[in-house]
């Protein structure tokens, strides 16, 4: 898992940052369902939301959908926020990296 988290990071760090007040779970699903024909377009596809620097107090978190076979980062989305709701901290609560189906 650590090559992965490693390889979105290096992609995502030419990633324009939207600032918000906090991330909630509803804006993260709007925005796969949005980017579904992108996801289903290839089955090395993925759909991921990674957690940065939430123990600074900094709620930086990269959501977006990769390829595994090519390394590609295909679009992303980095937010930084006062907070984040229940129902996000409770999914990264034990995983910084979390791939949906």
């Amino acid at each position: 898992m650590l090559p992965l988290v490693l390889a979105i990071l290096a992609v995502a760090a030419s990633v324009a940052v939207i600032v918000i007040a906090v991330l909630n779970w509803d804006r993260i699903i709007e925005w796969f369902r949005s980017r579904q024909n992108l996801k289903q377009s290839d089955k090395d596809n993925i759909a991921f939301t990674l957690k940065e620097k939430w123990e600074s107090g900094q709620y930086g978190t990269v959501q977006g959908i990769f390829n595994t076979r090519t390394g590609e980062l295909l679009d992303a989305e980095k937010t930084h926020a006062k907070s984040v709701d229940e129902k996000v901290a409770e999914i990264h609560s034990k995983e910084e990296l979390v791939l949906y189906n």
